[in-house]
């Protein structure tokens, strides 16, 4: 029996991250132009037909995870919560740390020359995220330190955008917590060639494999359970905080103090704040339908439409401005810190309407009375065979 679950386990190539297609951009709208997800794959274990599937080749790098700005990937077993709390694991367990010294957390990924054993290892550094910075620091720790060998010569090296983009994401919300003290420094040491692996070492890495294959075949199994007795699929919530927003907004809950600093908008970053031009929106609630977190919905009061905005819930994935047919959603140059930690939703927009004198759509109260489908109707009227 046992050795079948072992076998079972070694022989399964399944990899541990999934994909929540129904968040994905291309699937709520299907004229969305997003491919982040296949651009930044080493692999070539992506797919969009229209939504996203992952085959054997994923290695399980979680650079998907990064790019995608509506989190539609996610690795269920090494989440960033579960980083976080290995980082604090290793607080306190350095014997040779001197009192007063800085508390370092050293990060390093496949390529890079190892280092002490009380510090996190990862395919790639494109893997760490903002949060993971953020949840380091209000860990105790002074810094962090980012060790990667020579991307140019690895076949992940386009990690290293993603590298960047989380050490800038990271320092604003250092500056918004007034973390302003933790450092974040990178360094390239490649790793030397390996000698031979000793017996010990290699019978570690198969109980490394089998620890890692085990924990991923006990979660599928009770994830299958699960939707078996519920007879509901997670893929169908589709109004959601997002996990990533939601460990932040944990983590800035846990420093309390947000300084009102407010941060240039970057189309890069999972926040904004969207403005709606009133004389261009036609209430057509297309940017409701698209919304993969529900941060836009919409109030109906006699001949008046109010769209409401919550920037907790907005991780800036751009639907909302790509899918309006009218090009009146754009976003605010400045973005401020505490709108997440207020979690709730502003009036953005009121839109009067009226109905349409010959079909009865709705349609905003204007010069015209006629809806825009009338309106090709009557320049050109239907033919009628005599």
């Amino acid at each position: 029996m046992a050795t079948g679950i072992f076998l079972e386990v070694l022989l399964n190539q399944d990899h541990t991250i999934s994909a929540s297609p129904v968040f994905c951009g291309r699937v709520r709208f299907r004229k969305s132009t997003c491919q982040k997800c296949l651009e930044i794959c080493p692999e070539n274990a992506i797919s969009l037909n229209p939504g996203p599937t992952i085959n054997s080749n994923c290695n399980d790098c979680g650079l998907c995870q990064n790019s995608c700005p509506t989190e539609v990937f996610h690795n269920e077993l090494h989440t960033d919560q579960y980083l976080v709390n290995q980082a604090k694991g290793f607080l306190g367990k350095d014997p040779q740390h001197i009192p007063g010294e800085k508390k370092l957390l050293f990060v390093s990924c496949h390529r890079a020359e190892n280092q002490d054993k009380n510090s996190l290892h990862l395919t790639c550094l494109g893997r760490i995220t903002a949060n993971i910075i953020l949840g380091t620091a209000l860990a105790g720790f002074d810094g962090v330190v980012l060790v990667k060998g020579i991307c140019s010569q690895c076949r992940l090296q386009q990690g290293e955008k993603s590298i960047t983009h989380s050490i800038s994401a990271s320092r604003l919300l250092l500056q918004s917590t007034g973390l302003t003290r933790f450092t974040i420094d990178i360094e390239e040491k490649e790793k030397k060639k390996e000698a031979l692996l000793s017996r010990r070492d290699i019978f570690s890495n198969i109980s490394n494999t089998i620890k890692i294959k085990t924990a991923s075949l006990v979660h599928h199994k009770e994830k299958a359970i699960r939707k078996k007795l519920t007879g509901i699929s997670e893929n169908k919530k589709h109004k959601r905080l997002s996990p990533g927003k939601e460990m932040l907004l944990s983590l800035l809950k846990q420093k309390r103090v947000v300084i009102p600093i407010a941060a240039h908008y970057m189309s890069d970053f999972p926040w904004g704040t969207i403005t709606i031009d009133e004389h261009n929106c036609s209430a057509c609630g297309i940017c409701l339908a698209v919304c993969p977190t529900g941060a836009i919905f919409k109030k109906i009061k006699q001949e008046h439409h109010f769209f409401y905005f919550n920037s907790s819930l907005c991780n800036n994935c751009s639907l909302c401005r790509e899918a309006c047919p009218e090009n009146a959603i754009d976003f605010e140059e400045d973005f401020a810190f505490a709108a997440i930690l207020k979690e709730q939703a502003n009036l953005v927009a009121t839109i009067t309407v009226a109905s349409c004198i010959i079909c009865g759509d709705v349609i905003t109260a204007r010069k015209t009375t006629v809806c825009p489908t009338c309106q090709k109707r009557q320049v050109r009227p239907m033919h009628v065979n005599v």
